[in-house]
């Protein structure tokens, strides 16, 4: 069960990976800012399936080898390993096939539309953008709070309930494999990960509400409402992560309390894992990236012939995104679905650095 488990995961990955070319993005190819018109090129689709398919032999032929590995061992530490070694070899072996369609995307950008020598760099921005509904309202977040605050009361009501012993971790039999003697601070660890989790993605929601509009020169009218469109969708479905996984927390917190069965707790560990990962490979092939495969009635004053934007050299092989100039401290990535930071702001760096520093500390109080 554990080696079907993971070759499900493996494959998820590949996939995801060999269709980021389809999903970013019309007016994208590989980093590269080429224009909706241009996207259409035989040579730039070409690339797209040669991405694809080089990703899935790579991948299929890694995951087969991790499997036989997995297969031939049963020591648990071995196995996570392997698992690790596999995922990073998929992704460093996809990164280094993306390289190399990026920059055969820059010569084609060169050769085909860049004719002159002087640079005409375009960007278009609508100013009503930030005053419509992009996100959520904050308001949602009293849902989770209220879960946690029915952990953490049911956590002090039961206190003397709760077993001398706390599970820590599972092998992937679901056999107690590491245990915690009671007290206020070792019971304490799933409400401090529900709040920390709270805190992650109003985060999350905020990024996507503030982060940079990105307009497309061909299309703009269309291009904000797909933008428009992606954020709110993207921003509910942001809720539903945190919902789900605070709800987890709070049942296997329950379960020192009261007689729930670990299987149960493996079923829905597993459950809210697949949903999660299912619902964004939906939100990937029917969304995309800045809502690129959403469907809209055709606007007849649209597609007009415009200058391509030519910002290729503020992303640094096209997934970077480093201008001194630009105030934004979040924006849409070029290659992917979800969001980058302008690493040109310090700020920018002070938010990841400081999301990594909570999860030591807690990682060290609860260790």
């Amino acid at each position: 069960m554990e080696i079907l488990i993971f070759i499900a995961m493996m494959l998820v990955i590949v996939v995801l990976q060999a269709v980021t070319p389809y999903v970013i993005r019309r007016g994208e190819s590989f980093g590269v800012m080429v224009g909706e018109k241009a996207a259409h090129s035989p040579d730039l689709r070409r690339m797209k399936r040669q991405f694809l398919q080089w990703n899935v032999v790579v991948g299929i032929t890694i995951t087969a080898v991790a499997t036989l590995c997995l297969a031939v061992t049963s020591n648990e530490s071995w196995q996570a390993v392997i698992f690790i070694i596999s995922i990073f070899a998929i992704l460093i072996v996809s990164f280094l096939i993306y390289i190399r369609f990026y920059k055969a995307s820059l010569a084609w950008k060169r050769e085909n539309l860049q004719m002159s020598g002087e640079k005409m760099d375009i960007v278009m921005v609508e100013t009503t953008f930030h005053h419509q509904k992009r996100t959520i309202s904050y308001a949602w977040y009293l849902i989770p709070l209220a879960l946690i605050f029915i952990t953490i009361a049911l956590t002090i009501i039961y206190y003397n309930q709760i077993p001398s012993q706390i599970p820590m971790h599972y092998n992937f039999a679901n056999e107690v494999t590491r245990v915690a003697a009671k007290s206020y601070r070792t019971v304490m660890m799933m409400p401090v990960m529900q709040v920390f989790m709270l805190g992650l993605f109003m985060f999350i929601n905020y990024m996507m509400s503030r982060s940079k509009q990105v307009i497309d020169n061909d299309n703009p009218t269309d291009s904000m409402k797909r933008s428009i469109l992606f954020r709110l969708i993207y921003s509910k479905f942001n809720l539903c992560m945190c919902i789900l996984l605070i709800t987890m927390f709070m049942v296997i917190q329950l379960s020192f309390i009261f007689p729930i069965s670990q299987t149960i707790i493996a079923i829905m560990t597993i459950a809210v894992i697949i949903v999660i990962f299912g619902g964004l490979v939906f939100l990937m092939l029917y969304v995309g990236q800045g809502g690129s495969r959403i469907k809209l009635d055709k606007n007849p004053q649209e597609n007009q012939s415009r200058p391509v934007r030519n910002d290729d050299e503020n992303w640094k092989l096209g997934v970077f995104y480093f201008n001194r100039k630009d105030p934004a401290i979040f924006i849409e990535k070029r290659f992917g679905v979800g969001w980058t930071i302008n690493m040109a702001r310090p700020i920018a760096w002070l938010s990841i650095v400081a999301i990594v520093g909570i999860i030591i500390v807690i990682s060290i109080l609860f260790s």
